[in-house]
């Protein structure tokens, strides 16, 4: 052992009890050295090979308020906070400002610093704003997470920590809750698994959506998510998280008539996503002396498998109508609904999400007013689900007074186009914590690894001192971390990404995409199949591509920036894109006047760009089918479930349930693999009949091509194990996409 690594513990053992003996002060408690063991832990996790030039230090809050200090001692970096967060946070404060190094949401591994870890030039101190910092969607747990194990689990828990989130939506692990509160009232394991839904598709049956969908549900993943679930929340409240867990909101089991034909049990009216009667859902009459009785078995059950933090979600009539719209019977859900939490936990918070709201009309003031009020006052926070777009909040007399976190979300689906109104986003959040029944900042995102720049500027903001962040110096701060260093081209690439592509003006919320992730159409723009992967987007393409090409000047030291060598693959895919679209209108044009030489030339073009994004993509873990496939099959237990599981993966970002039904393509992704094996092999047939429409002088089949299209689409989600996706990134990522850049010159750049 080193003499610096024995001080280094010594050290931290005086601080330990020192901390023991002083005085409660600032919101201090006996849970201190934890924080520090957590925040120590974590700091070896992320950088093993520089922790030891790390000391950390606790002090008091800040008028309430979380706090943070970095701080140069005796040739160490210091980091203080008032509990684990503030000390992650300050970690990641002193890697991105000092060091000028990303630790990215879904790291492949540890971070590594060439060299000596500069000290800080001052003392940093930074105070937040937001007293509540929210993380996640119920449905990121069927667009991101379903398939992860623990190592990915552990490293995003991390990047929550380091990015300062208190809040965090955990939710694995339910179906091991209601197993046992739904066999508590006489229903078998076989009628309870088949009530549940495969596992991409739990996060729209615990939200009430769906029932039956995909089921039986396996054992190997009920048991396996809830021995998952414990590691995650025991990380988490190590770091100083309190999670939100669930909540009971009406939704039953059909087969709990059975057993309790008294009970008040109503079918939700049928056909949520445009999926058939047999997998609609039900719900329990509110003011039935049954409702309040499961809530508080599940909550007392939840709570001896998991613990509680006294937070809990539950989101009645999300996306369906409800039983009854008058304003007594839905304050009567509230009612009931808040009284079962209470009576198991009296601490209880509910937290709602404000979509509901927002995505139906018929939630007029008067029904979302006796909804609110027939809570205690503070005992209701509402999740502010989407204010990119519109802040509900000025919408509802600021929730008619019951506190709401601000949230930007910015992706449904998961899908991979390029957006980040940034500034809107700084402008609104500054407002937004102003309002006195604001209490804090989130993100309702439903997918991880796209746009990483909107989602740390969000999460980042309300620590800084200033009313507001002075966005030309974040983003070139921004800049020269994700180059590794300063640099003139990364710096001038990314002044022209903020203000002339990340822009404010609304493309609409819905169906980010590219043209080949879009189900082939003669008539694609208006086709109302394509709404999912709408490919128009609010900036001149030439700004993009010179954005694009400025990046590619780089320094050849950038290449080993990981952060680099994403914003390479990530933007010369959607610069190359947006071109490909451009090259399908002309082979369109060239179509509508019967050019068959045209139509050849472009066509070629087109399915030619992307073969050559499909390898692109393929240099990247975050654009890998491989590696989404192989950790689904990773939680089967046998060669049978190791199918189903893959199946599932499959569904989720293609057709969603049916082929050729409403939420195809809802889940889109610009993959490897994916690209090649579905989306281009769509566009291949499309392009095939329509060359051989144009040779016959016929029109084209739309009917033959649907047809064909759906079974190929059910036989692709049939398909298994195909050793051809890859599982690890293959190729040079700035290598490949400047070899494309160049290749494409003619097109990019008029």
């Amino acid at each position: 052992m080193t003499m610096s690594k024995t001080i280094s513990i010594i050290a931290l053992l005086l601080t330990a009890a020192l901390q023991l003996l002083a005085p409660a002060q600032g919101g201090a408690s006996a849970a201190e050295p934890a924080a520090l063991s957590a925040a120590n832990e974590l700091i070896r996790r992320v950088l093993p090979q520089q922790a030891d030039r790390f000391g950390v230090e606790l002090m008091p809050a800040e008028d309430g308020k979380d706090v943070f200090e970095i701080e140069p001692a005796a040739g160490r970096i210091v980091l203080r906070g008032n509990n684990g967060l503030s000390l992650a946070m300050a970690f990641n404060w002193y890697l991105r400002h000092e060091a000028k190094i990303d630790f990215d949401w879904q790291a492949a591994g540890p971070l590594h610093f060439e060299g000596e870890l500069p000290l800080p030039a001052a003392k940093v101190h930074q105070a937040c704003a937001a007293a509540e910092r929210f993380f996640l969607n119920y449905c990121t747990y069927g667009y991101t997470m379903p398939w992860w194990n623990w190592d990915q689990w552990q490293r995003f828990i991390d990047w929550m920590a380091m990015n300062g989130i208190n809040r965090p939506l955990l939710q694995c692990g339910q179906e091991a809750v209601w197993l046992e509160v739904w066999k508590s009232y006489g229903l078998t394991d076989e009628q309870i698994r088949g009530y549940f839904t495969a596992p991409a598709h739990l996060p729209w049956h615990r939200m009430a959506n769906l029932d039956k969908w995909g089921g039986p549900l396996p054992m190997s993943y009920i048991e396996g998510q809830r021995k998952l679930q414990q590691r995650i929340l025991g990380q988490a409240r190590a770091l100083g998280m309190k999670p939100i867990l669930g909540g009971f909101a009406g939704h039953v089991p059909e087969a709990l008539k059975s057993v309790k034909p008294d009970a008040r049990i109503t079918g939700i009216t049928p056909g949520w996503g445009d999926m058939d009667a047999r997998y609609a859902t039900w719900f329990i009459d509110p003011t039935d002396p049954l409702f309040g009785e499961i809530q508080v078995r599940y909550l007392k059950q939840q709570s001896a498998l998991y613990g509680s933090d006294h937070l809990y979600g539950a989101d009645p009539f999300n996306e369906i109508p409800p039983p009854s719209w008058e304003p007594a019977y839905l304050a009567s859900v509230s009612r009931s609904i808040y009284s079962g939490m209470a009576e198991a936990d009296p601490e209880a918070v509910w937290y709602q999400m404000s979509w509901t709201f927002y995505y139906d009309e018929k939630w007029t003031a008067p029904r979302l007013a006796a909804m609110t009020h027939a809570v205690p006052p503070g005992k209701l926070v509402y999740l502010d689900y989407v204010c990119e777009e519109a802040e509900f909040f000025r919408r509802s007399d600021n929730f008619y007074g019951a506190p709401f976190i601000w949230c930007y979300l910015a992706n449904f689906g998961g899908s991979t186009q390029l957006v980040g109104p940034i500034h809107k986003l700084s402008s609104r959040l500054t407002q937004a914590l102003t309002v006195a029944n604001c209490r804090g900042v989130g993100s309702t995102l439903e997918g991880l690894s796209v746009n990483p720049l909107a989602y740390d500027l969000l999460l980042e903001q309300p620590w800084h001192s200033a009313a507001a962040v002075d966005l030309k110096a974040w983003v070139a701060d921004y800049a020269t971390r994700r180059g590794g260093r300063a640099d003139a081209a990364v710096l001038h690439a990314w002044e022209i990404l903020a203000e002339k592509v990340l822009l404010d003006q609304a493309v609409g919320i819905w169906g980010h995409g590219t043209i080949f992730q879009g189900l082939p159409q003669d008539d694609y723009k208006s086709a109302p199949s394509n709404r999912w992967s709408d490919h128009t987007y609010p900036y001149q393409q030439s700004d993009l591509v010179a954005a694009v090409y400025q990046m590619a000047k780089a320094a050849p030291a950038c290449r080993q920036a990981d952060g680099y060598q994403f914003d390479m693959v990530n933007l010369t895919r959607q610069a190359l894109s947006n071109q490909a679209a451009i090259v399908q209108a002309r082979m369109q044009v060239a179509a509508e006047a019967k050019h068959l030489a045209d139509f050849r030339r472009e066509a070629g073009l087109f399915l030619g760009i992307g073969r050559d994004l499909d390898e692109l993509l393929g240099t990247r873990h975050e654009f890998l089918l491989g590696r989404w496939l192989a950790d689904a099959r990773a939680w089967g237990a046998t060669a049978a479930e190791q199918a189903y599981y893959e199946h599932d993966a499959r569904q989720i970002i293609t057709t969603w349930h049916t082929a050729g039904a409403c939420l195809d393509d809802y889940g889109n992704r610009q993959w490897n693999g994916l690209m090649r094996s579905y989306y281009l092999e769509r566009w291949s047939e499309y392009i095939k009949r329509m060359d051989t429409a144009l040779v016959e002088a016929k029109p084209l089949d739309k009917a033959a091509f649907t047809e064909w299209r759906t079974a190929f689409e059910e036989r692709w989600l049939a398909a298994s194990a195909d050793p051809g996706f890859a599982t690890t990134p293959r190729g040079d990522a700035w290598e490949l996409a400047n070899r494309l850049l160049t290749k494409y010159r003619a097109e990019l750049v008029p």
